[in-house]
C-alpha cells in the first residue's frame, strides 16, 4: 500500500496536461477542490479492507454519503474493486464548460482498461459521493484500433486467466457468430464446498435477464390478439387493488420500465424467510399499494413489480400458469431443455451456487474466525435470493439455451421479425432512449444496434448481447459479482475501442 500510495503521490506532482474534444487530462492535476483526498481514497480502495475504508470515508468524505453506515461502503466499495481490480491513478480530467463534480482517470492493469472516479464535492473541499464507471483513455495516448471479432476472441483466453487467477470470475463464455461457434469456454467452481467445477451445460441463475422471456411471452400474446401494447392493467385484470396501476399503466409502460412503478426489494423481504415468496403473486404485498412515482411514460425507473404484473397478465390471456406458458410457447421450440424457474429447496442437477462479497451490512457474521481467510471474503447467496424465479428474474439457464433462445428469436421462431424489432427498439417517445421491451436497446455506431438483457443480485451474474447486423451472439453466465459484465463489457470495448 506505501509503495501505491507513493506512486500515486509522485504522478500528483509531476506531468503535464493534454486536451481533447471538449476534456483536459491533467496529470499534474490543477488546484481544485477535492484532489487532495485523491491518494487516501486510492490506497483505500485497493486495500480491500472493510477497516480501511471505513477509515477513508471518515478522512475524506461528508454529508450524507458519510452517513451512510459503514459496512454499506465496504460492500461496494469490495464490488467495485472485485470489478476492476488495483487500480492506479492516472490523470485528473476536466471540461469545458465546467463541471462541478470532480473526475479522476485510473488504470485498471488487471482487466487492461480505464476507468473514473467520479465525486461529488462539498462547500468545505470534502467528498460527497463517488461513482466508478468506464472511461475513455487519457486523452495524449494514441487513439487504439477497434478490434476485429477474431482478434476479440482471441484475447478472451487471457483475460479469462487473469480473472480466474484474481477470483474475479468464475462461469462460462459463449461466442457465435452466424451460428458459428467462435468461442466457448467454462472456467471455475459451481460448488467451491465440493470443488465442483463449471461445466458448459452448468445452470447459472440469469437474475433479470427472466425479463426477456417475459417481454417475448406478452409480444406472443400481442401477435395472436390476446393483448394489445396500450391495453391497460385493468382490461385484464380488473381486480388489480391499486387503481392508479389499474387504470393508467399500460403494458407498453410496464415492458419499458416506465410505469412509475417500484421494486420489491424492501425492509419487509429482505428481512423475511425467502419461503414466503415461494409463487410471483406472492410479492405483491411489497409493492401493490405503492403510489406511482411519475405519470406513466414521462421518465424511465427500473421496475421489478412492473413485470409482476406482466405474469400475471400472461395468465390472464393465455388461461395458463406463467410458468406452463413459458414452457411451452417459449423454453420448448427454442429447445432450451436446461432452462427453469427452478425451487431452490430440490435437488436440481448440475446447478451453481452464487457466491458474493456482499454482505448486506452483516458484519458480524463470521468474523474472526479462524477458517474465514480460506473463503477470500465470500460467501453462498442461498439465503438473500428468492427460492424461486419469476417474471421478473431470477430463473436459471446455461449459455448454450441462451445462444438458442437469440436464434431462436433472429430465425423467427418466437416472434416475427416485426415483432423483434418492436421489441428491441429504445421508445425515446415514452423517456426511454435505451430500452425496449423487455430488451435493453443500444446504438454503438459501425457496430450497429446491440440487444439483450442483463441480470444480477450478489453471487449472480449474467449477459446476452446480440449483436444485429453483426449476426454475434455473446453471452456469459457467472456465479460471482458482476464476472459477466465485467467478460463482456471488456469485449464490446475491444470492439469499440481496441483498448
Amino acid at each position: 500500500m506505501r509503495t501505491l500510495l507513493s506512486i500515486v503521490l509522485s504522478l500528483l506532482v509531476a506531468g503535464a496536461a493534454f486536451a481533447q474534444g471538449g476534456y483536459t487530462d491533467h496529470r499534474d492535476p490543477p488546484d481544485l477542490p477535492g484532489v487532495e483526498h485523491i491518494p487516501a481514497v486510492i490506497e483505500a480502495f485497493n486495500s480491500g479492507d472493510p477497516a480501511a475504508v471505513a477509515a477513508c470515508i471518515e478522512a475524506h468524505f461528508g454529508g450524507q454519503f458519510a452517513a451512510m453506515p459503514a459496512a454499506r461502503h465496504a460492500s461496494a466499495w469490495g464490488g467495485m474493486l472485485a470489478q476492476s481490480g488495483p487500480v492506479e491513478f492516472e490523470a485528473v480530467r476536466t471540461y469545458e464548460p465546467a463541471r462541478d463534480d470532480l473526475v479522476v482517470i485510473v488504470r485498471a492493469p488487471v482487466i487492461e482498461a480505464w476507468r473514473a472516479f467520479v465525486f461529488g464535492v462539498g462547500d468545505d473541499g470534502r467528498l460527497t459521493s463517488m461513482r466508478f464507471s468506464p472511461a475513455r483513455p487519457p486523452s495524449y495516448l494514441e487513439p487504439a484500433e477497434p478490434l476485429s471479432i477474431d482478434e476479440a476472441v482471441g484475447r478472451l483466453d487471457g483475460f479469462l486467466d487473469r480473472l480466474v487467477e484474481r477470483d474475479m470470475f468464475s462461469g462460462t463464455v459463449i461466442v457465435e457468430q452466424n451460428g458459428r461457434r467462435l468461442y466457448d469456454r467454462a472456467v471455475g467452481l459451481a460448488s467451491r464446498r465440493f470443488d465442483v467445477p463449471n461445466r458448459m451445460d452448468t445452470k447459472f441463475n440469469i437474475g433479470s435477464m427472466n425479463k426477456m422471456i417475459t417481454a417475448v411471452a406478452i409480444a406472443q400474446l400481442v401477435e395472436n390478439g390476446a393483448l394489445a401494447w396500450d391495453d391497460t392493467v385493468g382490461a385484464h385484470l380488473p381486480d388489480y387493488p391499486n387503481a392508479q396501476v389499474r387504470d393508467g399503466v399500460q403494458i407498453r409502460h410496464l415492458l419499458s420500465h416506465t410505469s412509475g412503478m417500484g421494486n420489491h426489494f424492501t425492509a419487509e423481504f429482505a428481512n423475511a424467510s425467502k419461503s414466503m415468496y415461494r409463487e410471483f403473486r406472492d410479492y405483491l404485498p411489497l409493492f401493490v399499494d405503492d403510489e406511482l412515482a411519475f405519470e406513466p411514460g414521462t421518465d424511465w425507473a427500473y421496475s421489478n413489480a412492473g413485470f409482476f404484473v406482466l405474469g400475471m397478465l400472461v395468465e390472464a390471456a393465455s388461461g395458463q400458469s406463467y410458468y406452463d406458458y413459458v414452457r411451452e410457447h417459449i423454453y420448448a421450440p427454442a429447445g432450451m431443455t436446461d432452462t427453469d424457474a427452478y425451487d431452490m429447496d430440490i435437488p436440481i442437477k448440475n446447478l451453481a451456487i452464487g457466491y458474493t462479497r456482499e454482505t448486506f451490512g452483516d458484519t458480524a457474521a463470521d468474523d474472526g474466525a479462524r477458517w474465514m481467510g480460506d473463503t477470500n471474503g465470500l460467501r453462498n447467496n442461498l439465503f438473500m435470493h428468492s427460492i424461486k424465479g419469476g417474471p421478473a428474474g431470477g430463473g436459471y439457464s446455461t449459455t448454450p439455451d441462451l445462444v438458442r433462445f437469440a436464434n431462436a428469436l433472429r430465425d423467427g421462431t418466437l416472434v416475427s421479425p416485426a415483432t423483434l424489432e418492436i421489441l428491441t427498439t429504445a421508445k425515446p417517445d415514452l423517456a426511454s432512449p435505451r430500452y425496449g421491451y423487455g430488451f435493453s436497446a443500444e446504438d454503438h455506431g459501425d457496430l450497429g444496434a446491440v440487444y439483450g438483457h442483463g441480470g444480477g443480485f450478489p453471487g449472480i451474474n449474467g449477459i446476452l448481447d446480440i449483436y444485429a447486423e453483426q449476426g454475434l451472439v455473446v453471452t456469459v453466465l457467472s456465479n460471482l459479482d458482476g464476472g459477466a459484465n465485467l467478460v463482456a463489457g471488456r469485449f464490446l470495448e475491444w470492439l469499440l475501442s481496441g483498448g
